[in-house]
């Protein structure tokens, strides 16, 4: 009898299991159709082997690795040579093509920007009995044509880093691409202030890229996520961190379908762990105290009004770091090139200037005095 329930609870609990399952599998189907539906974060790599005289080589085998991550991607050429990589993070890659009776091939320093989808040119294996022969290609000097016909700019962790900007919010560096102009003419007035860190406050809505409307015309997007509210004018709804921010793309024209929104598309690529354990800290001050030059527009409308070049005073502080690295421990990881990290943290320090708020005497003395007017506030009246 006791053998019996036993049978007949596993029985039970099997089939609830059972039913469970297709419920369990509804989220993650709803997942895998949102990510496949997501902006092209990642890029293609792909080429045809072949040997000196432009024969085809099939079956060769392909190894693509990441310079900063060592992860490696195998691939199989099909029978007419052709061989593609897809999914590849943005950086630096080293490919390695080779096959039975050649020598291998490697190309070095293939730079992969976001949604990229590249050809590697001149892929020629020479015939060689010596398995240890490579024929090695600089990347920084061997052209890597984009098979694409969309029109975009893309600046890279070196620029991004490098870029001077007013404020902490790298979609900024929209005004530095081609076709871009801020909405106001050059002049004065927009409610855009590139001085402030603040929801609701980035530079998305302030310019016009190619003639079209500033607010709702240009999309920001950070990892895939928009970051954009239609419902508040077009807004930008959060800030892209300049020092959190590895590559920066901005698309005007012809890119591909997966981009839903637009027509001008800015799409940011967060910055991620490597092989080594790399990290910095920073403060980035302004403070009128220390004295800098003043706004030309300001100076203008200062001596014009007959007035002095005075600087409004300023003082905002911004303190932050951030760190990354790969996740490695005794049994697990022990190449590096698995599992990685990458956190940062910004905090932004802004002190609060003491205003002189005037006593109900103070008010009272200050007030003009009109006829058949009372100043004096009514709980001082006897």
């Amino acid at each position: 009898m006791f053998l019996s329930n036993s049978k007949a609870s596993s029985s039970g609990s099997k089939s609830i299991w059972r039913r469970g399952v297709p419920w369990l599998l509804i989220p993650v189907l709803f997942l895998s159709f949102a990510i496949a539906h997501a902006q092209q974060l990642t890029a293609t790599l792909s080429g045809t082997a072949t040997d000196q005289t432009d024969a085809r080589i099939p079956g060769a085998s392909v190894l693509v690795v990441s310079d900063t991550t060592g992860d490696k991607r195998d691939s199989k050429a099909d029978n007419d040579g052709f061989w593609s990589v897809t999914a590849l993070p943005p950086g630096t890659y080293t490919v390695t093509v080779s096959s039975k009776g050649f020598a291998s091939w490697k190309e070095t320093g293939i730079l992969l920007n976001q949604g990229d989808s590249r050809t590697v040119p001149n892929i020629h294996l020479k015939i060689s009995s010596d398995v240890t022969a490579v024929t090695v290609v600089s990347g920084a000097d061997a052209e890597v044509p984009t098979d694409t016909a969309e029109i975009s700019s893309t600046l890279n962790n070196e620029l991004v880093d490098s870029a001077v900007l007013t404020g902490r919010n790298a979609a900024e560096l929209i005004k530095m691409m081609p076709g871009v102009t801020f909405n106001n003419g050059g002049n004065a007035g927009s409610a855009y202030n590139s001085q402030t860190t603040g929801t609701n406050n980035g530079p998305a809505g302030n310019f016009s890229a190619n003639g079209t409307q500033p607010y709702g015309s240009t999309a920001v997007i950070l990892d895939g996520a928009n970051l954009i509210d239609p419902g508040n004018a077009g807004t930008q709804i959060a800030n892209i961190n300049q020092d959190m921010t590895d590559s920066v793309k901005f698309l005007s024209a012809s890119y591909g379908a997966e981009y839903a929104k637009g027509p001008a598309i800015l799409q940011a690529f967060s910055k991620s762990g490597g092989q080594k354990f790399h990290g910095e800290a920073y403060l980035y001050a302004r403070n009128t105290a220390i004295g800098y030059a003043n706004d030309w527009y300001n100076k203008n409308q200062q001596l014009n009004n007959g007035g002095k070049n005075v600087l409004t005073p300023q003082s905002f502080y911004y303190v932050g770091g951030n760190i990354g690295g790969p996740i490695s421990f005794k049994g697990f990881n022990r190449n590096k090139d698995k599992l990685f990290f990458w956190a940062g943290y910004e905090k932004m320090i802004l002190p609060m200037r003491c205003l002189a708020i005037p006593t109900t005497a103070g008010r009272v003395a200050a007030a003009p005095i009109h006829p058949g007017v009372d100043t004096v506030p009514a709980q001082s009246r006897t």
